[in-house]
């Protein structure tokens, strides 16, 4: 039995780490491929990690010009650094989404709200024309799927979008607080609208769409 247990360890292990490797890949991919797609002046970023990654936009949106930039596993200082191909085109606007996985990295809520205060620093010295849109993280639901990461932390969700409020006021930029509509009773995501406790189901990507429909 004991040779069993170390021999079922290992692989888990390995099998953690072969999917580490795999998301490491997907983002070299989708990251390179992204410094090659033209970004215009007419142009809308959504921008962000696998939630904004997992949805069609431009369909859910109805327009051509709505372009995605999120990529599964991003973290704020990931997307700040990928923003060179974006900027150089002057898009009309940019949709930011961030902070999940920072949380996961044991990053707290302020700490994400500085380093999203830096990216839009940026866009707006590189890209003052851009205009932003800043989103507030979503709740995940632990009860649906443990993510071992994000065990306990619900409540660095709460203050880092409190933080990202002041972020927004402070920078002035339009603040989107998506939070209330995916939350249930005891602040985690509405079972219905995910599979595994963090990703959205598509009924969710049609709330996320009327949310930020008029800002179209």
């Amino acid at each position: 039995m004991k040779k069993f247990l170390i021999t079922l360890v290992v692989a888990l292990s390995a099998l953690g780490a072969m999917a580490q490797a795999n998301q490491d890949v997907y983002y070299v991919r989708r990251a390179t491929l992204f410094d090659h797609l033209p970004v215009g002046k007419k142009d809308i970023i959504m921008l962000g990690n696998s939630l904004t990654d997992g949805a069609e936009w431009n369909e859910l949106l109805g327009n051509r010009h709505v372009k995605n930039r999120g990529i599964v596993g991003d973290i704020v200082q990931g997307m700040y650094e990928r923003m060179e191909p974006i900027l150089k085109g002057q898009p009309k606007k940019i949709f930011i989404m961030g902070g999940v996985n920072d949380i996961s990295h044991d990053v707290s809520g302020d700490s994400i709200a500085r380093a999203i205060e830096k990216l839009i620093v940026l866009i707006k010295t590189r890209s003052p024309r851009t205009k932003i849109y800043l989103q507030s993280m979503l709740p995940f639901n632990n009860d649906v799927r443990l993510w071992k990461l994000l065990k306990d932390r619900e409540h660095v969700v709460v203050e880092g979008n409190r933080a990202l409020e002041q972020v927004a006021r402070r920078q002035r930029v339009t603040w989107i607080d998506l939070y209330p509509l995916f939350v249930d009773e005891n602040g985690k995501l509405k079972a219905e609208y995910t599979n595994d406790g963090l990703h959205l189901l598509g009924p969710a990507y049609l709330i996320w769409r009327d949310a930020i429909k008029p800002y179209f």
